[in-house]
């Protein structure tokens, strides 16, 4: 038995909402797929005067056996050393003989340790070998780090949960946090004592511990809903603090750059006293590496659920995909809301076995799965959208008034919008606020940096947009439809682990858009080579059109200088997706000044 890997869990996850702390492991059974289930019950007898759990008979299979002796001797190990543990589960991947399994811990160094011994233990009864010396060794060691935990600490987060008092634990060169945002302080190690003793005082309106948390996820449109949602929370003079997969803003001002969609990020956003609401964008990695950044939120936000990222962290299906999404609308408060996409199939189904209240954004007034919904819902009409509270239909605006939708040419973007007026309608915002900041609210660099930025050259258009998987393509294909340009060229990349037929479904949406293509295969390998990326990206386009015009670009070459040095026709597109330039703003800025 090999350990493949070991992450822990740290808030609501896709293995359980209600048990956070859980350490996920990929463990290896090859060395052991040819024992028979006969061959354990006889091995594990032999130890079960140390471990009576061991003696269970309750398996049909020898995978199963294994699973349960190592993920039941991690919890014992920890019983042992004095943690109140008992979670475990279970599932397989497309591997037979490797699984994913969790087990439940309270103290995380001693949880890893813990799987690295109930390993250690049971390998050495596979061998026949007595575990008895082994086992009280391992046992002692785990209480010794024990009893070197800081008590105060302990008793203190101890004192949180019973109070139902919010905490983020301490995490790199950052202190233990009590209570979010606006409400929240830090506590340095030398003041646990005191703080555990004035606690209730401190939080004695508890209402004034927690902040407002509206958490937004979704294949694609993540980060504009998260932007767009922010921006009209501002509007209506709230604080407001937000991730997004380009950095963390608060008020406004960036205090981090870089993917910041996960957990950790989170936290940074509800540790901040500034922060009176919380808008995170919540990506599929972050749920599946760690979990949540927060145990409950007060809105959760599912765009929709396509394909991308199959294949990775064991997620092989459209269904798998959509329950680590579904990961937020199961972390909603009691009394908080659902925000969901009837549109999409996936998150259709999420609000039909959603315990919270639900809301519902659609583009098609005609969409049959309104007829059983009696929920409320945002839908457009014509070129108007409604909000549908009971019997009544209240109008909100025009599409073509929504900047972000380019006059209602993008339909990814007016679904977008939809989301966002309609979850600030949950959260209580007045009408015409949201009117007034959705229409101030406008595609470009300032406020949607690197999603559908247009630039003007003096014989051209760029374009910059992260699209990144077939549905993002299509819905750019389909804003090129309504554009002008008598040339368009198009610059894309491949991701080396994403599945075949998805980087050839890239190149052929590439055919039926562009008259040249341009391949700029150096980012993204990701375990790939390039010369195979490119190939099944030419593939794809061949698959369209057989006589497609394309090129790759030397790796040497800046891309977009690359496309600018080829127009010599005027009113000419150059279309950069899927994040292939670096530092894009930089670029368009310097090169207007030459071209």
């Amino acid at each position: 038995m090999q350990i493949l890997s070991v992450q822990p869990l740290r808030g609501p996850n896709l293995w359980s909402i209600s048990t956070h702390l859980l350490i996920q492991v990929k463990l290896d059974f090859t060395a052991e797929n040819t024992l028979s289930i006969e061959a354990l019950n006889i091995l594990f007898a032999r130890a079960s005067a140390n471990c009576p759990f061991l003696n269970s008979n309750a398996h049909t299979s020898a995978a199963q056996k294994l699973i349960f002796a190592t993920t039941q001797m991690a919890i014992y190990l920890q019983k042992q050393a004095g943690f109140d543990v008992s979670y475990t589960a279970y599932k397989s991947t497309i591997n037979k003989n490797i699984y994913n399994v969790v087990y439940e811990y309270q103290n995380e160094d001693i949880g890893i340790a813990a799987i690295d011994y109930a390993v250690d233990i049971v390998n050495l009864i596979l061998n026949s070998e007595d575990v008895t010396f082994q086992l009280q060794n391992y046992v002692e060691d785990l209480k010794l780090k024990n009893t070197l935990e800081n008590v105060d600490l302990k008793k203190l987060i101890e004192a949180c949960e019973q109070a139902n008092i919010p905490y983020i634990l301490p995490d790199e060169d950052l202190p233990l946090h009590i209570g979010y945002g606006i409400y929240g302080k830090d506590i340095s190690p030398a003041a646990y004592q005191s703080t555990l003793k004035e606690l209730l005082i401190l939080f004695k309106d508890k209402t004034k511990a927690f902040i407002p948390i509206i958490a937004i996820t979704g294949s694609n449109g993540k980060t504009t809903t998260t932007r767009l949602i922010a921006h009209i929370l501002q509007v209506a003079n709230y604080q407001v603090g937000f991730t997004t997969s380009d950095g963390i803003y608060v008020q406004g001002e960036m205090i981090d750059k870089g993917d910041t969609t996960g957990p950790f990020s989170a936290k940074m956003v509800l540790r901040n006293p500034k922060v009176e609401v919380a808008v995170l964008e919540t990506a599929r990695g972050g749920i599946v590496r760690a979990g949540l950044g927060f145990n409950q939120c007060d809105l959760a936000i599912v765009t929709n659920v396509q394909n991308d990222h199959l294949g990775i962290s064991d997620i092989e299906t459209m269904e798998a995909l959509a329950k680590v999404k579904e990961v937020i609308v199961q972390a909603v408060k009691s009394g908080g809301t659902a925000t969901l996409n009837a549109d999409n199939f996936y998150t259709l189904q999420m609000g039909l076995d959603a315990k919270c209240k639900v809301a519902w954004f659609t583009t098609d007034v005609k969409n049959p799965a309104l007829n059983n919904l009696q929920d409320d819902y945002l839908y457009v009409e014509g070129e108007k959208v409604y909000y549908r509270k009971g019997c009544e239909a209240i109008y909100m605006m025009d599409v073509n008034d929504i900047p972000i939708t380019f006059k209602g040419t993008l339909g990814f973007m007016t679904q977008n919008a939809l989301a966002a007026i309609l979850a600030c309608l949950q959260f209580g915002i007045d009408p015409e606020i949201i009117v007034k900041g959705v229409t101030s609210f406008y595609p470009g660099e300032a406020q949607t940096p690197g999603r559908m930025n247009i630039y003007q050259f003096k014989q051209c258009q760029v374009m910059v947009d992260f699209a990144h998987n077939p549905e993002g393509f299509t819905g750019i294909a389909a804003f090129l439809k309504s554009n002008h340009a008598k040339y368009k060229i198009g610059i894309i990349v491949g991701t080396g682990d994403r599945k075949d037929e998805d980087v050839k479904l890239l190149g052929k949406i590439s055919a039926t858009m562009f008259d040249h293509v341009l391949i700029h295969q150096v980012k993204f390998l990701r375990g790939q080579t390039a010369e195979r990326l490119v190939s099944l990206l030419v593939d794809g386009m061949k698959q369209e059109n057989p006589n497609i015009s394309w090129q790759r670009v030397p790796d040497e070459a800046e891309p977009l200088l690359f496309a600018l040095q080829m127009i010599n026709t005027e009113n000419s597109m150059i279309v950069a997706l899927s994040d292939v330039l670096n530092e894009p703003t930089v670029l368009v800025k310097k090169y207007q000044m030459e071209f």
